[in-house]
């Protein structure tokens, strides 16, 4: 999952806040800035977070085949 949501209008910190918690509820790695890996389905949890906040246009949601650093991820989940 990637995400750039804007710092303005307000509503927009309390989505990144919102989506962040979720994120480090749901345990995800962070491999960069802003980009977070989950090796599970959550789809339905992220976009649920993005509609209450009407932010959906700032996240994209990535189901990728193959990683090249795939053995930091799977160390990061104990795979």
């Amino acid at each position: 999952m990637i995400f750039d949501i804007p710092t303005k209008p307000k509503i927009y910190n309390q989505a990144r806040n919102a989506l962040r918690a979720k994120i480090k509820e749901l345990g995800f790695y962070q491999m960069q800035k802003s980009v977070w890996v989950y090796p599970y389905e959550c789809e339905d949890e992220i976009l649920l977070v993005a509609e209450i906040y009407q932010v959906q246009k700032h996240i994209e949601i990535i189901t990728a085949e193959k990683i090249l650093h795939e053995n930091i991820v799977r160390k990061a989940f104990k795979l």
